[in-house]
This record gives C-alpha cells, structure tokens and sequence, in this order.
C-alpha cells in the first residue's frame, strides 16, 4: 500500500473542500509523522487497530503535547474515514478503538481592560512617516475587528471589501471548513471607521480584492499581523507577549460578562460545538467570583 500516494490523495480532496492553506499544512506534518513512523518500524499494514495505537503510545513516549498528540491522531481519523469511503479500505481502524487521550483544561488567555485600553491608545498614535501610517491603520483595524466581532487572524486576512454590506453592518466570513458565518459592526462608530480606512487604502491604489492591506497595497497576512501586534504590544508597555488569538479570546469573555447568551457567542466565533465556547464561562466564572468577594455581602449583614 502506497502510504505516500494515497496521502497525496487526501491532501488533495481536502483541498477541494475549500480548506485553507494553514490547515492543510497542519494535515501535511500530522500525515507525515505517522508515515514516518511506519517507515522507521517497517510496518507493511499502516491502517490497522495495532498500527495506530502503538503510533499513539510512540507520540506519547515522545513526550509530545497531549493537544498535538489530539490533533494528529484526529487528522488520521479523517483520513480513514475518507480512504473507506473511496474503498481503498474495508473498515477504518477507529472503528470501535477507544483511544483516551486527556487534554489539561486549560482557561484561554485574554488581556485584561486596562491591557485592552493601552492597546488601543498606542494603535490610535499615528507615526509621522506616511509610510507607515497604513501600516498603522491595517493593524488598528485588525485589532478592532478581532475584539468587535471575535474573528481568528486567518479569517481576518481572508475579508474582501465584497464581503462588507455597510446597509446591514455586516461582515461575511469563510471560517473552518469552509463554512460560512457572518459578524456585525458593534456601532456606526465601527462602520465609519471601516468606511474611512477604504479611502485611504484607495489613496494607496492598491489592487488586492482583499482588506487588509500593507504600506505597499499588497495584502497582509496572519504573521504580519502578529508582528506588527507583538511590537505594538511593546510601545504600550505590556509586559507579556499578546497574540490575535487573545484578542479574539478577550472578545467571547467581554460579550458573556456582559450578558450575552453563549449560543449567540458560538455563532459569533464560528464554534461548530457549544462545548468549545463553554470554556469561556470559566474566565467569566473568575470575574464573578472576583465580585462577590468584592461585594462581601455577609460582612455587611452580620458585622454592620
């Protein structure tokens, strides 16, 4: 059996599905891991209950992260399952395997309101060289969608000018899985904002479709954001390393301590499982208890 042939294959149907190309080098270094170790341990039968969980037990004596180990042992998953249906295989070999791989429940990062205001006072400081006030202007508008409406980075890169409807205030967004969700403007403040960023990109005359742009026109990608973030980060005298990823995480916390109904919160992130947004509640849980603590309602009864 053509491990790397039939590899290839899969790549190539995912492809077709419309997954973006981060996923699909995700896929690529999972699969190759896996056809690797067959290789180095000479096993003739890759899809099989014993191949896959002594492929487990290997990435777990290799001490890798049990989130790697998840992703990985989920990317082959998908797989099986593609190469039974196209009946290059009988049956999968997840087919009624039990695998218990335990992930530490950890509570996502978010930056904290007075992190949030130092941000966005730094981003509203334009610099004196014109050439770098685009740079500016893309990277204050990144920061303000990600935290308005919840976005990931590499969605955000995505967003062509075609996607906003500035009737609807509305946003339409290519999430995992190609599948497609929309976002709102917060307030006409946010739309103006928007709008006026669109002047200045046409004062550049740039050709990309897309809506991010650089100093040059040429459309910005995920690590031009995380650069240009982490620096900013810097100038605003936050001490620990800020990532897009936490802006969107700061975006779910603010919305569900502020009342918002978590399903409306799943929708807005583009969770395809409400367990996914339910770990949210746990930072919101930390704020609650911080309140009650604060308020000391007990001590004002019994010791007034």
């Amino acid at each position: 059996m053509d491990i790397y042939a039939l590899k290839q294959g899969f790549l190539g149907h995912c492809r077709s599905k419309g997954l973006s190309a981060h996923s699909l080098k995700a896929y690529r270094q999972d699969l190759n891991d896996f056809s690797f170790w067959l290789e180095r341990n000479n096993r003739a039968e890759p899809f099989t209950k014993e191949a896959v969980t002594d492929w487990v037990l290997s990435l777990q004596d290799r001490a890798m992260a049990q989130a790697s180990i998840k992703r990985r042992v989920a990317c082959l998953k998908v797989m099986c399952r593609w190469l039974e249906d196209e009946e290059v295989i009988e049956a999968s070999p997840f087919h009624r395997m039990r695998l218990s791989i335990r992930l530490p429940r950890r509570l996502p990062k978010n930056l904290k309101r007075n992190e949030l205001q130092a941000l966005y006072q730094a981003a509203r400081q334009l610099p004196d060289l014109p050439s770098k006030r685009m740079t500016r202007l893309t990277l204050h508008l990144a920061m303000e969608l990600m935290f308005t409406t919840g976005v990931r980075v590499g969605e955000l890169c995505n967003i062509r000018v075609d996607d906003i409807d500035f009737s609807e205030g509305s946003i339409a967004i290519r999430g995992k899985g190609n599948r497609e969700r929309r976002v709102y403007f917060v307030d006409e403040e946010m739309n103006n904002f928007v709008q006026s960023y669109l002047k200045e990109r046409k004062r550049i005359g740039t050709p990309s479709a897309l809506l991010l742009v650089n100093h040059w026109g040429g459309p910005v990608s995920p690590d031009y954001i995380r650069r240009h973030l982490k620096t900013l980060a810097q100038e605003a005298g936050i001490e620990r390393p800020v990532t897009p990823h936490m802006l969107r995480h700061s975006a779910a916390t603010e919305l569900l301590e502020n009342g918002v109904d978590i399903r409306f919160v799943q929708k807005l992130l583009g969770h395809s499982s409400i367990s996914t947004t339910e770990i949210y509640t746990h930072v919101s849980d930390s704020s609650l208890r911080s309140a009650v603590k604060n308020a000391n309602t007990r001590k004002g009864v019994f010791d007034g």
